[in-house]
């Protein structure tokens, strides 16, 4: 029996990878996204800083990725992944545990540079790339899956923050997560992480002998393209530009989002606030899911409009928060309007690209991204300063969420003249 027929009849290692990317992003991630200004109201007014302030070190933390998305998907491709990964899982750790020391606003900023750098070390980026290699099919399901970890892990761990908080201060609550992410570090770096299958001795889940078969553009217009250019041949086309401003604009529009949890404190209290988030983050698991099976069973372009839509609608429906029904709507509409900004960056980078050149393109599409995302919180909390209300921050944020889908259409567009080598 050769090692195909063996990997079909027995489990195949990809599920326990799936598991742990799943799980890592259910940790790791919150902590900078959907959780972050969890801390927002109780970190300022004890220590006496605006929201302005504290929202900076979201940017920081985001503004790192910028710099080190494409770098980093280099280093974790060419170097030892095993080693990396571990290291930033331990500097991820140190650095939300000195959150905890924090006794103002620039010890927060610092620590913003370290826990950026270990994100991008530790989160999307090298989970992404152990789905991408160790899935030859189910890829878009593997994905839906691994990010789904987002929001479980965030619908998991908003009520425990929130008690923590609430109990025993902002500072416990970060010290217990800073231990969750050492240890998922340790066990997952040390014993359960290998970056390719030949590193077990194993072929891709799925594997078949040639590789995939060249996409028909006739049949499957709107599915996966296998453009091999490369990054620097894609710099001067078009469609590799509208990939990148969508990113950007995703950021914006997913970084906006970041102070729904304050906004919500704010209008209907941190009881109702602490469920509605719970209820979004738990609903994000089914929207993400859903979300995948549309890109495989309908194509990107579906994907792309349920995406964009839902977000801006969560943003629509947000101006009536003050309402006593409008917590409640939010948290439905929201729960699926998250799986823009986490599912279809991988998946429209993945119908794009092909296997060979998806690492080194994904890096840049969340660098994109995190340009976004480190200006989205803090473009919501200067409005809201400035003038007292989130009003015109979300109908701005409307905006961007429909040109974020609209530009990603262009993008697999425009690479289909490079479909299959072809303009290479």
């Amino acid at each position: 029996m050769n090692t195909e027929q063996k990997q079909v009849k027995n489990f195949h290692y990809a599920w326990v990878i799936l598991f742990v990317a799943s799980l890592v992003l259910g940790v790791y991630v919150p902590i900078v996204n959907s959780l972050s200004n969890s801390w927002q109201l109780a970190v300022t007014q004890d220590l006496g800083f605006s929201r302005t302030a504290f929202s900076l070190t979201g940017t920081i933390t985001q503004a790192v990725g910028i710099f080190l998305g494409p770098v980093m998907s280099y280093f974790l491709t060419k170097y030892n992944f095993k080693r990396i990964w571990t290291f930033g899982a331990l500097v991820f750790s140190a650095g939300v545990f000195g959150y905890s020391l924090a006794q103002n606003q620039y010890h927060f900023y610092i620590l913003g540079f370290l826990v950026g750098g270990a994100y991008i070390a530790t989160a999307q980026i090298p989970m992404m790339m152990l789905i991408n290699n160790w899935f030859q099919e189910k890829r878009g399901l593997a994905t839906s899956i691994a990010v789904s970890g987002i929001s479980a892990g965030g619908a998991l761990l908003s009520p425990l923050i929130s008690s923590l908080i609430g109990n025993f201060g902002w500072r416990a609550s970060y010290r217990v997560y800073a231990l969750i992410i050492l240890g998922l570090g340790l066990v997952f770096g040390l014993f359960l992480i290998y970056l390719k299958p030949e590193d077990k001795g194993l072929k891709p889940y799925g594997y078949r002998e040639g590789g995939p078969e060249k996409i028909d553009l006739t049949k499957d217009s709107d599915r996966s393209l296998n453009v091999g250019l490369t990054i620097a041949a894609s710099l001067s086309a078009s469609f590799f530009i509208f990939l990148l401003l969508g990113s950007v604009l995703n950021g914006l529009a997913n970084g906006a989002s970041l102070q729904f949890p304050p906004a919500l404190q704010g209008a209907a209290g941190f009881q109702v606030a602490a469920k509605v988030m719970s209820i979004y983050l738990l609903l994000g698991v089914f929207g993400k899911l859903l979300l995948g099976r549309i890109a495989d069973k309908q194509g990107i372009h579906h994907a792309l409009a349920f995406g964009a839509g839902t977000l801006a609608l969560s943003f629509v429906v947000i101006l009536f928060v003050e309402k006593s029904w409008g917590p409640w709507l939010f948290s439905i509409v929201f729960g699926f309007g998250l799986a823009l900004g986490s599912v279809l960056p991988p998946l429209v980078t993945s119908t794009i690209y092909n296997r060979e050149m998806y690492g080194e393109a994904y890096g840049f599409v969340q660098s994109a991204t995190q340009v976004g995302a480190a200006f989205g919180p803090l473009l919501v909390s200067y409005i809201y300063d400035a003038q007292g209300s989130y009003q015109w921050a979300w109908v701005i944020n409307i905006v961007f969420a429909c040109l974020t889908g609209i530009f990603w259409f262009l993008a697999h567009q425009g690479a289909k003249k490079y479909a299959n080598g072809a303009g290479a």
